[in-house]
């Protein structure tokens, strides 16, 4: 497995910069929205930053679904044209799948919101598979996420479900640590996927405290909270996941750091949480 930053980590806007900050603080791939790559190529070119990340000794890692599926459909459907290219430049850069997150309720009627999704993301899952990348789905497993709206989805039976019902051979799960922590999921859940059902993983940590009280928006480093990720690397290892584990930590305190301290932290707790499970 390969250790990747995060923007929501430590970010900074010009991609060489970003990357650069990734491998000054020991990481081995970065993460970030997969047209923020493409707008890279575009204004240089794909050779320029395939040289840049070797000679950095840091790969993209992912990027992120660039489609606005969850409004009106003129946004979707502009979205949706512009996806191939974003796919063929991803493609190139060597990132195997793009993800996004599933909002876990809903205002209106839950069948009709459930049949939107299935219809615009069977779109967005034959456009990646034609490029040969996999579409990565993000349930949100906190119970305050769900206090407003009508229930949706929101651990990972539900969300494999989905992914059948879109593209069962293309469509897996981008599996955060939070969200499984906080869906009461466990080892076992992990050890029952089979490796083609993991497109992406997020890893983060959880203050001590009630799981059902858990706020989506405030988390910690991997190893300085109560999830026990050795057992979530571990399960992902045996089930043979090798692709990117990208430390994606909402933090206040992180934020006012800054990018270069924040990197630095991260940098040092995935060191310490990923030593035995690959670099």
């Amino acid at each position: 497995m390969i250790s990747c930053l995060n923007p929501v980590t430590a970010n900074l806007p010009e991609p060489e910069a970003y990357v650069d900050l990734a491998a000054r603080n020991g990481f081995a791939a970065v993460d970030h929205g997969a047209d923020f790559w493409a707008n890279w190529v575009a204004r240089t070119s794909l050779a320029h930053a395939k040289v840049y990340c070797e000679e950095k000794r840091c790969r993209i890692g992912h990027g992120g679904l660039p489609v606005n599926f969850r409004q009106d459909d003129a946004a979707f459907e502009t979205d949706l044209r512009r996806l191939p290219d974003i796919c063929s430049v991803n493609k190139a850069l060597g990132i195997r799948g793009m993800a996004t997150w599933i909002a876990p309720t809903c205002t209106g009627d839950v069948k009709a919101f459930r049949a939107m999704h299935v219809a615009r993301l069977k779109k967005v899952a034959a456009v990646l598979r034609d490029h040969g990348l996999k579409l990565g789905l993000e349930f949100v497993g906190p119970a305050t996420s769900r206090k407003q709206g009508n229930p949706f989805i929101f651990d990972m039976p539900g969300m494999l479900e989905l992914c059948t019902e879109i593209d069962g051979a293309n469509c897996g799960l981008l599996l955060d640590s939070y969200h499984w922590y906080t869906a009461h999921a466990d080892v076992e859940d992990i050890l029952r996927l089979k490796v083609e059902q993991v497109v992406h993983v997020h890893i983060n940590d959880a203050y001590p405290g009630p799981i059902d009280e858990q706020l989506d928006m405030k988390r910690l480093l991997p190893g300085d909270g109560v999830i026990d990720l050795k057992g979530f690397l571990s399960a992902l290892q045996s089930i043979g996941y090798d692709g990117p584990v990208a430390v994606e930590t909402f933090s206040e305190e992180l934020r006012q750091m800054g990018p270069e301290e924040a990197a630095r932290r991260a940098g040092t707790a995935m060191g310490h949480m990923m030593k035995d499970f690959g670099r």
